[in-house]
């Protein structure tokens, strides 16, 4: 199984990637670390990144905001998805 994950250097995405990856599925992650844009250093979720790239196996990461429509199109074109787990959101 290949599952995308939007946001998933987030609270819930991260926790999705995990999820999926220990089933064995291919994980595929976007996420492009928005939150230090709006919050600074504090809101910097590269560390999550960073654990998730550490405790999984089966995790890609692409650095894609999600309102680029060519990246998303060329990532489609790239993986056949089974399921797309949508958690990408602007923070407030």
């Amino acid at each position: 199984m290949k599952v995308l994950v939007t946001g998933s250097n987030g609270l819930i995405g991260s926790e999705a990637v995990r999820f999926y990856d220990q089933r064995g599925a291919q994980v595929v992650g976007v996420d492009n670390n928005m939150r230090a844009v709006f919050f600074g250093p504090g809101g910097d979720t590269l560390w999550n990144l960073a654990r998730l790239q550490e405790a999984t196996s089966h995790f890609t990461h692409h650095n894609i905001d999600i309102r680029d429509r060519e990246a998303i199109f060329t990532l489609f074109q790239q993986h056949s998805f089974d399921m797309i787990i949508h958690c990408a959101a602007q923070p407030s």
